[in-house]
């Protein structure tokens, strides 16, 4: 390419460049006010990603909303998840979740059905506890999360 073709070409792009970079910093500004509390994400993926983002930061009750809500879309891994948080809550995050073995059986049940390895061995391990004392209770039917 000739230079002075060169040159004409950065200058075009370089013009092009700054109207481009002031269009970006107008998304960039539209976007930063979007709110940041999950309304605005669409996919169960990003959901059990802010539960683990809130599990990290001790927000244990964010945690939970975020896993339900991915979990009730259908992501396996926030099934899994959210059975184990449940079956193990206090043991694991202490006083601020409270086990609930008939929602976490409830879980279970329906990451195994979708294949889930871990989703079965934690139906095993629910099972073998209804031996311990206190270990029956009947649950009722959990409500459809769709």
């Amino acid at each position: 390419m000739h230079q002075c073709t060169t040159y004409a070409a950065v200058r075009f792009f370089y013009r092009g460049c700054r109207r481009g970079m002031a269009m970006a910093i107008a998304i960039t500004l539209q976007a930063s006010a979007a709110p940041t509390t999950g309304e605005a994400i669409a996919t169960p993926e990003q959901l059990y990603q802010l539960a683990l983002e809130a599990r990290t930061e001790r927000d244990y009750g964010a945690m939970l909303e975020y896993l339900r809500r991915s979990a009730g879309a259908g992501d396996r891994a926030a099934r899994e998840l959210l059975a184990s948080v449940l079956l193990m809550g206090p043991a694991l995050y202490g006083k601020s979740i409270r086990a609930d073995y008939c929602e976490a059986a409830y879980w279970m049940r329906l990451s195994a059905t979708q294949g889930s390895a871990v989703g079965r061995h934690q139906l095993l391990l629910l099972n073998s506890m209804r031996d311990l004392p206190g270990g029956r209770k009947t649950c009722k039917p959990a409500p459809d999360p769709r």
